[in-house]
């Protein structure tokens, strides 16, 4: 049977790997029960369980960096679960881009107050973050230069370049509407960011 002391020997030992609350709990749920199982099969005191498990968990919980274009470093399995969210808030911000190209083509007064709302939502959810103190001007900052958005930008430019080699002149590209949907894409992607992190949620802000 472990003791609340011990459990809380096993969270300060997860804390100092900087978890993120919600997974933190999980992972602790995680070494309380491998930490009695061996207590009780293999008759192990406390420690020596404590010992074994850090050991089965020590590729897990190395610290790795968080992204190609961060300079943070989390635990490896935080990272796994960051990098399954910023899919998703990709995908999302995609499909989101897609309808709002539709709109743009079907009807560009509808797309222009997208635009508007979009950027009213940001504004709001911006000033939230602050008036609420989930968010300070350190991380503000990294939210203008975090990982998605530099990828966004590179794919960005990248797709420019694509369309250069292609033969597109400067007005045929700007005729493709790209720099609105390219916008469109990164404000989503902060709305993501900045409701993520007013949940506490690790999104590298």
């Amino acid at each position: 049977m472990i003791t609340n002391v011990q459990e809380d020997e096993v969270e300060l030992y997860l804390c100092s790997g900087k978890l993120y609350s919600p997974l933190l709990y999980e992972v602790k749920d995680h070494f309380i029960s491998q930490i009695s199982q061996l207590m009780n099969e293999k008759s192990l005191s406390f420690h020596e369980a404590f010992l074994e498990t850090k050991i089965s968990w020590k590729n897990e919980l190395e610290m790795v960096k968080a992204d190609v274009f961060s300079f943070k470093k989390i635990a490896r399995i935080e990272k796994v679960v960051l990098q399954q969210q910023f899919c998703k808030m990709n995908i999302i911000s995609a499909l989101f881009s897609a309808v709002a190209f539709l709109l743009l083509i079907i009807q560009s007064d509808i797309f222009t107050i997208l635009q508007i709302l979009l950027l009213l939502a940001w504004i709001v959810l911006l000033g939230y973050n602050f008036a609420a103190g989930k968010m300070k001007l350190s991380n503000y900052m990294t939210l203008s230069f975090h990982p998605l958005l530099i990828r966004n930008i590179l794919l960005g430019t990248g797709v420019i370049l694509i369309a250069g080699i292609l033969k597109f002149d400067y007005h045929e590209i700007a005729d493709l509407q790209i720099s609105k949907l390219f916008m469109v894409y990164c404000v989503s992607v902060q709305l993501q960011l900045m409701y993520f992190n007013s949940k506490k949620i690790n999104v590298l802000i």
